[in-house]
């Protein structure tokens, strides 16, 4: 007789397939529908929103009993409101954000015109692209800048650099590779490519401040003589967010010739960027660029500076 109670509780708390149930999740979040199998201590629901969902079997709330009588009927439909609002919840909670895009680039322009007694004319237009994940970063930049006086053209430079970086897991430590290329009209060489190699240390990391230091070896080669000179490669990188609207990045770098430390190439790059407005992708631009070569081949004096100003566009 005892046994027999037994079972007829247990058939008649054990919900039924087909039966519309709400669950009471232990975070607080509730949902709804109806039982699509039974097994063990766990139920299946199919949820109007997440689908077939499975549940533990002591979370389900309602019982067949209920769900058929009206009294039961009226719980259902009245209880179906809040549950719904739960679950949107539930399923936005659910849904992760889609993680920020590590791609950005700009482009940038300067240009100034005068006519008096002479005619000139001055172009700069720079591009870059940036990608970086918590793994690597790669960065590409290139800039042409162009004058013409009396219809005489007196500098056409072309300057292209790419860096790649890899970081070192749990570590400021990383490696990286780099090159700059640069082609330029009036100068011997014509083009002279620059790749190097190394180590690197970020010695500030901040969201705001970013200072890394990078040691490495690597070679300048010039087109026209076609010679090559190995180099050491010591430099600094910084990327300053001063605030919400002005940034200020840049680099330094000095490679002497091994053997020959008078013999080198010493490279300053500095822009600082004010945005037009908090949400505006336009900025105001100021920027130097300067190379020094302690060892000028043909007429040049070894010193190519470029200062320049002008407006950029995030995208």
């Amino acid at each position: 007789m005892l046994s027999g109670l037994v079972a007829l509780c247990l058939i008649v708390s054990v919900p039924t397939t087909g039966e519309f149930v709400r669950v009471d999740l232990p975070d607080g979040d509730r949902l709804t529908g109806k039982i699509v199998s039974v097994s063990g201590d766990s139920v299946v629901i199919n949820h109007a929103v997440l689908g077939k969902v499975t549940v533990p079997l002591d979370a389900v709330q309602a019982s067949e009993a209920n769900a058929k009588s009206g009294k039961g009927q009226s719980a259902k439909s009245a209880d179906t409101t809040q549950p719904h609002q739960s679950d949107s919840a539930a399923s936005s909670k659910a849904v992760p954000s889609p993680p920020p895009d590590p791609w950005k680039a700009s482009i940038s322009l300067a240009a100034t015109a005068s006519q008096t007694t002479s005619s000139t004319y001055n172009t700069r237009l720079g591009v870059e692209a940036h990608y970086k994940t918590d793994a690597e970063q790669f960065d590409v930049t290139g800039s042409w800048y162009w004058n013409q006086s009396n219809g005489r053209t007196s500098d056409n430079d072309i300057l292209v650099r790419a860096a790649q970086q890899w970081f070192i897991a749990d570590s400021r430590w990383l490696y990286f590779a780099q090159g700059t290329w640069q082609y330029d009209q009036f100068e011997e060489w014509t083009h002279r490519v620059s790749p190097y190699g190394g180590m690197g240390y970020k010695l500030v990391d901040d969201d705001s401040l970013k200072l890394t230091l990078k040691g490495g070896a690597g070679a300048t080669w010039r087109y026209h003589g076609n010679s090559v000179d190995p180099q050491l490669l010591f430099e600094v990188n910084t990327n300053w967010n001063i605030d919400e609207r002005q940034q200020l990045e840049g680099f330094a770098s000095i490679a002497p010739n091994p053997t020959d430390w008078s013999n080198y190439l010493l490279t300053l790059k500095l822009d600082w960027k004010l945005k037009i407005a908090d949400d505006s992708p336009w900025s105001f631009s100021l920027g130097i660029r300067n190379i020094y070569d302690s060892n000028p081949t043909g007429d040049s004096d070894g010193n190519d500076l470029k200062a320049y100003a002008g407006l950029s566009m995030d995208f």
